[in-house]
């Protein structure tokens, strides 16, 4: 990028200092003076607290499996703010970012304040999916879903995916409060499928689908899956539909958690090809499950040593990243836990989810006001047990394969910052991921 690209990049992530402004009120004053964008396309409004980011990912590759152009708004990105607007599987390119930009920002002279950083990215993505003729877009909100900037559309059909206790200074202490705000993505007479929820959370979700009279699809009843075998190289399972049985699939995804996922969104991948009245090849389902592309997430970085990261950053996700970690090297393996973190999250709940699977820490430090420092974290592993030392990120990067050694494994975890940083290796980072 030049110099005045790199001061708008910066200008834009100076925003995220505004903080997060729930409320859909500024975001139709937005989109109206964008022309509404958000009505040239189909979507797909996806919530909830884990899993959701894959599940658009699986459900980005349905559309394209369908023949169908697709569009792709995710958050936070890993390496490049790119990363969050996709389309047919693309991020887009510099040029069409900065002009995105231009028509977000050629009209906030005439609003009532200027957009938050998830604000603009938001209506960056409607624009660049209308001007490019995506068909059908998958969005992930950001947090919640009531009162998400995202929830200014009228989808084709809601998925909400597992709910776990998150973001609890906004969304509330209770997963019935939590799961009361991811239920705000329903709509009035529009299909709902729903993951595997805890009870509390399921609940709520479907006495707001009925409220909404919007027919519901749970996973659990429309897809089965059997026949699992996992390898460093993916997952093996024999999948079984609503709609038709679609045989040996192979899913990239790795861990136990994922299948869940798959099941939610291959739940979600039939209702949409029922509601868009698409005659797909006979193997849809199996092509989009096995091109699915989702990085940070059970990625496998090195098989010899093996290290895996994953950028489980709560106890829930921790849980989720401990059964992979058993599932792959066995119930006893213990292995070198590369770890950083942000201030506003339960690391030392995370860390304690982790612990019988952790011989040591490498402790890092991360480029963000929210992290909290390698020496601190340090503390909290001494507060498990665990031996920690203290590193630069390039460093441990380089001496991983020394640093797991003996062990059985390596693992990278505890922040999508830290996943990003870690991809990145060593390219200057594009400025700080939000909604973690």
């Amino acid at each position: 990028m030049n110099f005045e690209r790199d001061q708008r990049l910066a200008a834009l992530f100076s925003r995220t200092h505004a903080g997060i402004k729930p409320g859909l009120d500024f975001m139709w004053e937005l989109v109206e003076a964008l022309g509404h964008p958000q009505k040239q396309f189909l979507s797909v409004h996806v919530a909830g607290t884990n899993g959701k980011g894959s599940t658009c990912a699986l459900l980005e590759s349905a559309v394209q499996a369908l023949g169908l152009t697709s569009g792709l708004f995710t958050s936070p990105h890993l390496v490049r703010v790119n990363e969050r607007i996709r389309i047919n599987g693309m991020e887009v390119s510099d040029e069409v970012f900065y002009d995105l930009l231009n028509q977000v920002q050629s009209v906030e002279d005439g609003l009532s304040r200027h957009p938050t950083f998830f604000e603009t990215l938001t209506a960056m993505s409607f624009l660049a999916f209308a001007r490019a003729g995506v068909q059908v877009a998958v969005l992930e909100t950001g947090m919640g879903g009531r009162l998400d900037c995202t929830n200014v559309v009228e989808p084709l059909l809601s998925v909400i995916t597992r709910i776990d206790l998150d973001h609890t200074g906004f969304l509330g202490e209770t997963l019935a409060e939590i799961a009361g705000e991811k239920a705000g993505i329903i709509k009035s007479g529009r299909p709902v499928v729903i993951g595997a929820q805890p009870v509390e959370a399921e609940e709520v979700l479907l006495k707001m689908a009925e409220k909404m009279q919007s027919p519901v699809r749970p996973s659990g009843d429309a897809v089965s899956l059997s026949g699992r075998k996992q390898t460093l190289q993916g997952q093996f399972v024999t999948v079984s539909g609503s709609n038709a049985d679609y045989g040996g699939i192979c899913c990239p995804l790795l861990g136990k958690f994922q299948l869940e996922n798959l099941c939610t969104a291959v739940a979600a991948m039939e209702l949409l090809q029922e509601l868009l009245g698409v005659e797909p090849e006979a193997n849809w389902v199996k092509t989009a499950v096995e091109n699915v592309d989702w990085r940070g997430r059970g990625q496998v970085l090195s098989v010899s040593p093996p290290l895996i990261l994953d950028v489980a950053h709560n106890p829930g996700g921790a849980k989720a990243l401990r059964e992979l970690l058993q599932e792959l090297f066995g119930k006893k393996a213990k292995g070198v836990l590369f770890f950083a973190g942000l201030a506003d999250k339960d690391l030392q709940g995370f860390l304690e989810t982790l612990r019988p699977h952790i011989l040591s820490c490498v402790c890092l430090n991360l480029h963000s006001e929210r992290a909290v420092s390698a020496e601190q974290l340090q503390k909290l592993a001494g507060k498990q047990g665990l031996e920690a030392i203290i590193l630069p990120l390039d460093e441990a990067r380089a001496q991983a394969g020394a640093l797991v050694g003996d062990a059985d494994f390596g693992c990278v975890a505890g922040s999508v910052y830290l996943g990003g940083e870690w991809l990145s290796a060593g390219t200057p980072d594009l400025g700080e991921r939000l909604q973690e």
